[in-house]
């Protein structure tokens, strides 16, 4: 939301687009919404708000053009790439690895398409090793940065 009213403020945006694909539901940002009448100028979609269960996975993968398509007339899309959607995540427990690509890899895809920048951000992810480290969550983060590179490198 900070994104976003910097963005209007500054006159570089008119129209902002809001992907949230972490597990939380993004009411946080759906009350600022409110609370500052940004209705007519933000486009927000925040995924935790539907869906959180594997059997869900391939609805929730299947809607991603919808969502993103929701989006067409705005100026950017700030996207929320989630790693705690991942099914092993002790919060998520939703997408497996091989479904986290594909989200990510249809997020770029039908923003660019679109021709829509989009600016992301990695977030969420709990997962955490015997030793205490997080590559489970680093590699998410890494799956997130390649599937925009293979979209925006062509």
């Amino acid at each position: 939301m900070v994104a976003a009213f910097a963005l209007k403020a500054e006159g570089l945006a008119t129209r902002v687009g809001i992907l949230d694909f972490d597990m939380h539901y993004g009411n946080g940002t759906d009350d600022l919404i409110a609370h500052h009448q940004a209705e007519s100028w933000i486009e927000h979609y925040t995924s935790g708000k539907e869906y959180m269960a594997p059997y869900q996975a391939d609805e929730f993968l299947s809607r991603i053009p919808e969502w993103v398509a929701n989006m067409r007339d705005c100026d950017v899309i700030l996207y929320q790439a989630g790693a705690d959607q991942h099914i092993n995540d002790p919060l998520g427990r939703f997408l497996t690895t091989e479904q986290m690509k594909a989200r990510d890899k249809c997020v770029f895809e039908m923003a660019n398409s679109l021709g829509i920048p989009i600016a992301w951000n990695l977030a969420g992810g709990y997962q955490v090793d015997s030793n205490g480290g997080i590559p489970a969550i680093l590699e998410i983060h890494n799956n997130t940065m390649l599937e925009c590179i293979a979209v925006y490198s062509c």
